[in-house]
């Protein structure tokens, strides 16, 4: 009889190794001064958007546009942030001040928006929903030329990146706010649900939010999930120990010299954990929130998303069968179906 969570699982530690032959964090913890200074300040100023292309056609508007990083911090490739807008066109949707509007996160890897427009826009904006999908700082357009692909070089690069898409999260709810919209969400898939969530918990403004298979902080993913062999940990175990010297790690002291993996484990968790979303209050209205999550995800623990769950009282959990991988490729309509309830005040129980 076949094992179907050995198969999801191992589909999920497959496809990690397959995606790029680099390791996470081969630079080591990198700009010490700025894992210091975490959390930054979330107060950004509304995003003045460039609007520098329009497609229309097929029911629906397509918009290319760009504007400033509100993040001083980010490398000059990637202070500007691109994006593309997909709006519902035709004669029984169309764009007013009611329209839901949702703001698209990237996942780890995902350096385009094309996965983001066809899988998930483009059939939201046939429902009446607009979108927006946000490239990611350090990805696509935006990836440094010293950075060969999607595998951030450093501790501190993932941490600016991160920061900074919240920061532009921000910034974009502010200039959609001003601009009259009033039905506004978030959403995302892995690291982009987990963006999603950190702008809702940053914002002052009530929205929706759709987090599909997304960790509640940085730590788990990296430190416990798949990604956690596709980490550096050579090269970071040294720099951890000088980093967190006095960490209590609860293992035994034997333990730690013989097997220094599970200390440097754990010491990057607690590093990561200025990140996780249960250091912050929930947003403004949780119960406008669903949180999906999948029981063999081998990349986001299921555990890490209850954890979301539960600190977002009142939030829904949602969960699937399968892992990470056949999750993204089999129940993509479990995540648009989310977003459609949340959009239109439908959610079923």
């Amino acid at each position: 009889m076949l094992n179907l969570s050995k198969i999801w699982n191992g589909l999920d530690h497959l496809v990690s190794h397959m995606a790029s032959p680099r390791l996470f964090f081969s630079e080591g913890l990198g700009d010490v001064d700025f894992l210091k200074n975490l959390p930054v300040d979330t107060d950004a100023p509304a995003a003045r958007v460039n609007i520098e292309s329009e497609e229309k056609g097929s029911g629906l508007i397509r918009r290319t546009a760009s504007f400033a990083s509100p993040a001083p911090w980010l490398p000059e490739e990637s202070s500007l942030a691109f994006m593309e807008m997909v709006i519902p066109d035709s004669a029984s949707h169309r764009l007013s001040s009611e329209t839901p509007v949702f703001i698209h996160f990237a996942a780890t890897g995902d350096e385009t928006t094309l996965p983001r427009r066809l899988l998930i826009a483009e059939p939201l904006a046939r429902k009446g929903i607009a979108s927006i999908i946000l490239e990611n700082p350090c990805y696509g357009k935006r990836r440094p030329t010293s950075q060969k692909d999607f595998v951030i070089p450093a501790v501190s690069d993932q941490f600016k990146m991160n920061q900074a898409t919240i920061l532009e999260g921000v910034a974009l709810l502010k200039w959609l706010d001003a601009l009259g919209y009033s039905n506004l969400g978030l959403t995302g898939v892995s690291m982009g649900g987990s963006m999603a969530a950190s702008v809702a918990a940053a914002t002052s403004l009530p929205v929706s939010v759709a987090a599909c298979i997304a960790p509640v902080g940085p730590g788990p993913a990296f430190c416990y999930g798949a990604l956690a062999n596709r980490v550096d940990w050579e090269k970071l175990m040294p720099e951890l120990n000088e980093f967190l010297p006095s960490m209590q790690t609860g293992l035994p002291d034997e333990t730690e010299v013989i097997h220094p993996l599970p200390l440097a484990k754990r010491k990057l968790h607690r590093l990561m954990s200025v990140a996780d979303l249960r250091n912050f209050a929930p947003p403004v209205d949780p119960s406008r929130a669903i949180l999906v999550g999948a029981h063999q995800d081998a990349y986001v623990p299921y555990r890490s998303v209850v954890a979301l769950h539960e600190h977002w009282k009142g939030s829904m959990l949602r969960t699937v069968p399968g892992g990470h991988v056949s999750s993204v490729l089999l129940k993509g309509n479990v995540f648009r179906e989310s977003i459609e309830e949340l959009a239109f005040g439908q959610m079923k129980i």
